[in-house]
This record gives structure tokens, sequence and C-alpha cells, in this order.
């Protein structure tokens, strides 16, 4: 389960309010999947997963470019690639349908990427924000 600490944070309040609906919806479905009601979840979380990211994906962009963040080009091909991810996942579940390992492994995928990126990339937009507050 993801608890959200300040060493997630970006300084940039919409951008952190984002990630923590992230983390809730990452976290519910993990509950679901320990519930053993994962099964009528997925469809759910795959469609917020989808929507939502895409919009804070450009949100989190718009904000790195305008704040000249050094990370913004590493951002938009990071985002990319979890984009592509995400298509896979969903590919699957349509083609496939429900299983406890596409469940685990959609949880997974999700919960390591959205922290190795906040942690790596998107925790650089503190020292823009710092720049820019100070220019």
């Amino acid at each position: 389960m993801l608890q959200w600490n300040s060493m997630y944070e970006t300084g940039v309040r919409e951008v952190d309010n984002q990630h923590k609906k992230l983390f809730d919806m990452i976290n519910a479905f993990d509950k679901s999947i320990r519930e053993k009601k994962a099964e009528s979840t997925i469809h759910e979380t795959l469609s917020f997963l989808g929507d939502y990211v895409k919009t804070h994906f450009n949100f989190e962009e718009k904000c790195m470019e305008e704040m000249k963040c050094p990370v913004a080009a590493k951002n938009v091909q990071a985002h990319t690639s979890f984009l592509q991810t995400y298509s896979q996942f969903a590919e699957r579940f349509r083609t496939e349908g429900y299983s406890d390992e596409l469940a685990k492994e959609l949880h997974k995928t999700a919960e390591a990427w959205l922290v190795k990126h906040i942690c790596g990339v998107d925790v650089h937009l503190k020292f823009c924000v710092k720049k820019t507050a100070n220019a």
C-alpha cells in the first residue's frame, strides 16, 4: 500500500493533488485484489487510469515546460512509455478478459512505475518552482 509523504512532493500543489488521487486509485485497486473483488473493479480501474493519467500527464508536462524544468523531455518520454504499457494492459483485458494474474500484474506495474517516476523525475519540479519564485 502506497503512503504519501514529503519525498513525493513536487512543489506544485495541483500536481501533488493529482498524484495523491493516483495513489488512492492504486491503493483501492490493491484492496480489491486482496478482498478478491478485483474482477468487478478492474474495468473501472483501467478506465480511470486511462483517462486520468492522460489528463495528469498533459498538465504536468505543461508545468515542466512553463518552468523550464531540465527533465521535461525525460518526463514526456516516460509518460509515452507508460501510456504504451497501459495500452497493453487494456488490450490484454479486452482480449483475454479478467484474471487474478492480470490484476496483480497491473497493480504491481502501476504502483512501481508511479513511485519510481515521481521520485526520479517529477520531484525535479520543486527546484524549478523555487527558481521561478525567486526570479
